[in-house]
């Protein structure tokens, strides 16, 4: 057999790819992770609100536990003064908190009044227990309020109770409009449970005014008991804004005259979270109306806060009756106000 004299060779190849085809490959992974990551933020956003859904209805059956036993419901604030005992301490007992309620050891003292700070050792010690309840994951991780400070620091918290639609002490707040809507009446004492002592003058004065369900003629389900707000995220005073162990607008309460997440600025005393350094609390949202009135004095007139949260396009609410609504930003601001009172005889419809 005559060999070929130029045998051939076995090539052996192995085909890649492309540039085209890796940029093309590269692509559509973009494509998808960019189709993937909003539904990913979504059901995570879901699954927060769901959680803060449940801290509202927790607290919720607290007040009407609390007002079953007391056969009242907890005030907005015990005395007309700066920092007074408020209704979170209050609920303590009903959510499994009496360890730190305890703490609070002059809470039911009416003798004189104490401000729920103090160098007190037992009283610090509830101001710096953390309450799970307190806090919605879909704000910014719960920060410490001048921790560092044995007479104020605390842990602030998102959840407010609703006074109604006027400021804190029942005036009302024609002159704090929303554009288009024009003024809308509201019947003078018929705000709901956290009322704050009307007599402010005299601050020795007795005057911590309470509620009982029978006084609530709207309804359970059409009257609003809580709502949100949003957490400063400096260390050191924030101002009001998230002082959820305090009775002071823009702390542990709110007012239903602005609708949820209301571009009209909240109207607080004291400083505002950006005068403190703040830079991720959304500022103008927030206008000083007055300094801090000091330890002692009274402070809530002319002041208002609305509710406000991280979720996208409205807030979560907690009715009378325990249930839990979403409210939306674009809410009609009649049926907001009409829902914040518990006597005016109107009708909040969803």
């Amino acid at each position: 057999m005559t060999q070929h004299p130029f045998p051939t060779r076995t090539r052996s190849y192995s085909p890649g790819f492309t540039l085209v085809e890796l940029l093309v490959v590269i692509a559509i992974i973009g494509v998808l992770v960019a189709l993937l990551l909003p539904a990913v933020q979504a059901a995570r956003e879901a699954s927060r609100r769901s959680h803060c859904v449940n801290n509202l209805r927790q607290m919720a059956l607290a007040i009407a536990n609390y007002e079953s036993a007391q056969q009242q419901y907890p005030y907005a604030r015990k005395s007309d003064q700066w920092d007074a005992y408020t209704w979170t301490q209050l609920i303590l007992p009903f959510i499994e908190q009496q360890q730190v309620y305890d703490l609070y050891w002059d809470i039911n003292d009416a003798s004189e009044w104490r401000p729920a700070g103090s160098p007190d050792v037992r009283k610090r010690q509830a101001r710096e227990s953390l309450i799970p309840a307190w806090y919605c994951p879909s704000d910014a991780p719960v920060r410490g309020n001048e921790l560092f400070s044995p007479n104020w620091g605390f842990w602030r918290g998102n959840y407010r109770g609703c006074t109604g639609s006027t400021d804190m002490y029942g005036e009302p707040l024609d002159d704090v409009g929303i554009a288009g809507t024009g003024s809308f009446e509201v019947a003078r004492g018929q705000r709901f449970l956290f009322n704050p002592k009307e007599r402010r003058a005299d601050p020795n004065a007795p005057g911590t005014v309470y509620v009982r369900v029978a006084e609530m003629t709207d309804g359970t389900s059409s009257t609003m008991l809580l709502s949100e707000g949003i957490v400063p995220t400096v260390d050191v005073w924030g101002g009001p804004m998230g002082e959820i162990i305090y009775g002071n607008m823009g702390g542990s309460l709110f007012t239903g005259w602005l609708t949820p997440n209301a571009s009209t600025p909240d109207s607080v005393i004291g400083p505002c979270p950006e005068e403190q350094g703040d830079l991720e609390y959304p500022n103008e949202t927030c206008f000083r109306i007055s300094g801090h009135p000091g330890v002692g004095a009274a402070g809530g007139a002319r002041a208002f806060a609305a509710a406000r949260s991280r979720h996208p396009g409205g807030v979560n609410l907690a009715m009378a009756d325990g249930s839990v609504n979403f409210a939306t930003d674009d809410i009609d601001v009649r049926a907001w106000r009409a829902s914040s009172t518990r006597a005016s005889d109107e009708v909040f419809s969803r």
